[in-house]
């Protein structure tokens, strides 16, 4: 458990890419899943596994689609505050990104059967809801009392017995260290050895990250209403991923230190897109007037990922400044997600209104990279640790509607387990929502809600074997406003 709380990228929708290649960093991030429909659905907490009547919820349970007893067209427009708060050497910083997006778009067509057969309506519908968003900015910054970055390449450097000529099979990282003056070669009594003009300490040092993209899910489902009592459905999904952007760890010099750098930085630069597919099957029965009872299961996504992934050192010694740009490199692999099963209530109060519950099951420790036809690339090494790091984890959704006249208010909460597993704290994220629905005409109505989030999550700049360096504190205040466009016939 204790190397669960020392991991050194807690992975949530607040993960950052931080070395190249696969790793179980990815696997959580790719892996998890925060719906953005529709506002009624953010404004309920996403509960809507028992519900159904809103096209999120097919992704969440196709069987809510059969609930319609009418075709329905939607549309929501989002505004997305992400505010991150960091503290590192006891130094707080905070930085935030703001954008606005359609997570949502939607269609289901109802056909009315008979009431005196089996089915008494059908119902399929195409539907387009984001599943996470990767819109992120970061800004941390403290001064490390006890090393540097540097101190990280010269323990690989010692370690694997590098010589000059060696550090070229290093291209991204520990080569253009060297070609930038930031590893360099010195002698005294004792002979030749590697060194830097970076202090072991007592420097400053930051990260900033700043990421765009999101993952999103077209659903085609189609379901049924077999007696006005039991409502079945199925889907199949087509997901899209796509995440780009640069993390930068930059080290200076404090005034009055005579050190003889100024500064240095290493920048990645990371763009990835990514094409899978999922199949889900729900179902969710009246047991009473008062209680209705679903139940669905998700299989695993599929995804072919396409990434390209290139790095860059720059310096400044004595006011004279080096570059080295590493090789751009493409790579394609392969990433299976985990399956999730979800079991849900919703208790009918009259007409007053309902409260509705899901709890969601899923193992981020099942997650597996594969490589794709003709790359032999062995991924047993970090399926390992996906295996040994990551655990089973339970998620939680609330939510309730109350009829207000001809209006109805929303009121939601989400608790989304640690992905190191159940009882972790690590990576746990928790969400409360607020929404409202205005009818317009008898067909059309107006809804809107407000969502806030909240996660921590903690990062390290390297790996901080024995360095012993702080890890940077990160808090993550997401605020979400979204409006959806519903129209009946």
């Amino acid at each position: 458990m204790e190397m669960k709380r020392t991991i050194t990228t807690i992975c949530t929708l607040l993960a950052l890419v931080a070395a190249f290649a696969q790793g179980s960093d990815d696997a959580c991030l790719f892996s998890q899943t925060y719906y953005q429909g529709t506002a009624k659905a953010t404004g309920m907490g996403n509960a809507l596994g028992a519900v159904g009547g809103d096209v999120t919820a097919a992704n969440i349970n196709p069987a809510g689609m059969g609930i319609y007893r009418s075709n329905e067209l939607t549309a929501t427009l989002n505004l997305l505050d992400n505010y991150h708060s960091s503290t590192y050497y006891g130094t707080k910083n905070g930085a935030n990104m703001m954008r606005m997006s359609i997570p949502n778009v939607g269609y289901v067509h109802t056909r009315y059967r008979s009431n005196y057969r089996p089915v008494r309506f059908t119902q399929f519908g195409i539907t387009l809801n984001r599943t996470n968003d990767y819109n992120i900015h970061t800004f941390a910054k403290g001064i490390n009392p006890t090393s540097s970055k540097v101190d990280n390449y010269l323990n690989t450097i010692n370690d694997l017995g590098l010589t000059p000529d060696d550090l070229k099979d290093f291209p991204y990282d520990l080569f253009p260290a060297w070609n930038t003056y930031i590893i360099d070669q010195y002698q005294d009594d004792q002979g030749t050895y590697f060194g830097s003009p970076v202090p072991q300490g007592n420097i400053w040092q930051g990260l900033e990250t700043n990421y765009k993209g999101r993952s999103e899910e077209w659903t085609f489902a189609g379901s049924a209403n077999l007696f006005e009592k039991l409502f079945i459905g199925g889907s199949i999904g087509l997901t899209h991923i796509k995440r780009f952007g640069t993390s930068v760890v930059e080290e200076s010099r404090p005034e009055g230190s005579e050190a003889n750098f100024d500064r240095w930085s290493y920048t990645q630069d990371l763009s990835t897109m990514a094409w899978g597919c999922n199949a889900k099957v729900g179902l969710i029965f009246l047991a009473s007037p008062w209680l209705r009872i679903g139940a669905a299961f998700h299989s695993p996504t599929f995804y072919g990922f396409d990434e390209t992934w290139q790095t860059e050192t720059e310096s400044q010694i004595q006011n004279v400044t080096h570059k080295s740009l590493s090789p751009k490199s493409p790579y394609e692999y392969n990433f299976i997600t985990p399956l999730k099963w979800i079991g849900s209530m919703a208790f009918i109060i009259g007409d007053a209104g309902l409260v509705s519950f899901d709890a969601e099951y899923t193992n981020f420790g099942a997650a597996r990279f594969k490589a794709v036809p003709n790359d032999d690339f062995d991924y047993s090494n970090v399926n390992n640790e996906i295996e040994e790091v990551y655990g089973r984890t339970l998620n939680f959704r609330l939510g309730s509607e109350w009829r207000l006249g001809g209006s109805y208010l929303r009121l939601g909460a989400a608790y989304y387990g640690s992905p190191f597993g159940i009882g972790e704290q690590g990576g746990s994220v928790k969400k409360g929502s607020v929404g409202i629905s205005l009818p317009v005409s008898e067909a059309t109505t107006f809804d809107f809600a407000y969502e806030l989030t909240y996660g921590q999550t903690y990062i390290y700049l390297y790996d901080p074997g024995d360095l012993g360096i702080e890890a940077i504190d990160q808090k993550q205040f997401k605020s979400n406003l979204a409006a959806t466009l519903k129209v009946r016939f």
